[in-house]
């Protein structure tokens, strides 16, 4: 509300002598007084009295209690966490169940597929396949069958290599390699993607750092992963030694006199000592194919039945 009020009058005038002189007049002066609720400034508000500024005051904080703080915080029930780590569980044990089969038979490429180079070639060809496979394959595969069923398929990729052992030659072996290396790299990008994934969201649920779940469930990944080499050549020596040093009575003779050409004493012009670099017997080969065809088809289900998709 704007109030007019009268005050009253005063003189204004000019001084000057002679013809020159001027002449005066009065001036009406009001006063405007604005009353009423004006608009409030918070930002001055509280500004201390006498020139003294108040003292500094914190924000209040939100008790733990408070709707908006629960609501930020994940729920994690028993069951949810040992799902997750059922998921990690699988996926490390089907690996291993899954090298087995493969480290196995790349040591071997070099003995019993010794013929025109026939085994370093096919290892040759899988490498080199995979390297192309790491640009292109792995971004295509997964947008197109998702994190779990690329697993899958990547690892069947393995099974034609592993079943060329039945009848190695070149049309078998280099081909097989060639889709394996192809395969490979897909299965190790969903593979981490998968661990990556599923730890972050460990990681949420649980109110731990990422980085340090991620890197725990690598870490017990690999723990399993690289006890395949120990089992696929386990299985290899039980199986190819098992008819050479078999416990026949009259063969003990023979056999520790082969045993006597191992380690330092091997010597590869002395009388038998290239026996040992001789290919095994078909049998045994085919055991060890069978044996290690099956590890890759058992890793396969383990994924398919029993590792939770990320969706």
């Amino acid at each position: 509300m704007v109030i007019s009020q009268h005050d009253g009058t005063r003189s204004v005038g000019g001084g000057g002598g002679g013809d020159g002189g001027g002449g005066g007049g009065d001036e009406t002066v009001y006063t405007v007084t604005v009353s009423g609720v004006g608009y409030r400034n918070e930002g001055y508000k509280d500004d201390g009295t006498d020139g003294i500024p108040p003292e500094p005051q914190k924000p209040p904080q939100l008790s733990s209690t408070d709707d908006d703080t629960q609501s930020r915080k994940f729920k994690l029930s028993r069951g949810e966490k040992w799902r997750i780590l059922k998921n990690i569980g699988t996926v490390s044990v089907a690996f291993m169940v899954q090298f087995t089969a493969f480290q196995g038979t790349a040591n071997l490429q070099s003995s019993i597929n010794a013929s025109d180079g026939l085994g370093t070639v096919s290892l040759s060809a899988i490498y080199a396949a995979l390297v192309l496979s790491c640009i292109f394959v792995p971004t295509f595969l997964i947008k197109r069958l998702t994190v779990k069923w690329t697993l899958c398929l990547s690892m069947l990729c393995y099974a034609p290599y592993i079943g060329s052992q039945f009848y190695p030659k070149f049309y078998t072996l280099v081909p097989a390699g060639v889709l394996l290396g192809l395969g490979a790299a897909p299965m190790w990008a969903a593979q981490a993607t998968y661990l990556t994934q599923v730890g972050g969201v460990y990681a949420k649920l649980t109110d731990q750092p990422v980085d340090a779940i991620v890197v725990r469930f690598f870490g017990f990944f690999f723990l399993a992963w690289q006890t395949a080499e120990l089992w696929g050549n386990l299985i290899s020596s039980l199986v190819l030694s098992g008819g050479e040093f078999s416990s026949g009575g009259g063969n003990s003779t023979t056999n520790w006199d082969k045993i006597k050409l191992c380690g330092a004493d091997f010597c590869v012009l002395s009388n038998g000592g290239h026996e040992t670099l001789d290919r095994p017997p078909e049998s045994e080969i085919y055991e060890i194919s069978a044996i290690y065809l099956t590890c890759v088809v058992i890793a396969v289900i383990i994924v398919a039945l029993f590792v939770d998709p990320l969706s």
